[in-house]
Order: C-alpha cells, then structure tokens, then sequence
C-alpha cells in the first residue's frame, strides 16, 4: 500500500475535511494545454484514493438508495488494484486514472454533503 493511503479499517477513524477533498479534486479536474508532470499526477491519485476511502467508509445511504449503491460498486471497481496504473503504465493511462478518480471522488463528496445537510436538517 502507498503511503499516506487509508486502509478501510482506519478510514473510520479518520475525520473528513471536505476542504482537503475539494482541493484534491480541483488538482485532478483542472482543465490543462499540457498533462502535469508525473510525479505530479501519482501523488494527486494517492491524495484521492485516500480521501474516497474514507467516504467510502461513511454511512452515506447504502441500504436505501439504489444511486448509493451503483456510486459504492464504481468506486470498488475503480479501487480494484487490478486497474490501476503502475509505474510503468503510459503517462496518459495514469492521468485519465487520476482524473476517473477525481470524478468519483467528488461524486462521493456531494453525497456525503447531501447527507450531513440531511441530518443536520433532520436534527
């Protein structure tokens, strides 16, 4: 595992700082004329692997929502260590990874926003 990641058992521990989401996300989607440098680009996807982990690890749902659940079996999918990029893989296949988990990661953020306004609305 990378470091810095968070393995599902401790991502219940960890809080969660939308505004380090956001951030993260933003460096992802950021519209370029040039790829960032790949250095650049594995740190990016470690930052959010890390921080969908943890909303992953959240009760955003699940057992409800339909919507919920395809969200959850797309984040498996993309997590699955068989697809992600390795430090061999092409520049371009480790971007659009990045970027696949960007998307997903902000996906899982507006949910989780969504829920918390929820509950405090409910509370």
């Amino acid at each position: 595992m990378a470091a810095g990641s968070v393995t599902s058992s401790e991502a219940a521990a960890v809080s969660i700082v939308l505004e380090a989401v956001d951030e993260a996300v933003d460096t992802a989607l950021a519209i370029r004329l040039m790829m960032p440098e790949r250095p650049v680009i594995d740190a990016t996807t470690r930052d959010l692997v890390s921080h969908l982990r943890v909303l992953m690890a959240e009760e955003l749902g699940f057992d409800e929502d339909p919507a919920v659940q395809a969200l959850f079996r797309e984040g498996y999918r993309v997590l699955d260590l068989t697809r992600r990029p390795t430090e061999q893989s092409p520049h371009f296949i480790a971007y659009q990874y990045m970027r696949d988990v960007g998307a997903l990661t902000r996906r899982f953020a507006d949910v989780y926003r969504a829920t918390r306004k929820k509950d405090q609305d409910d509370g």
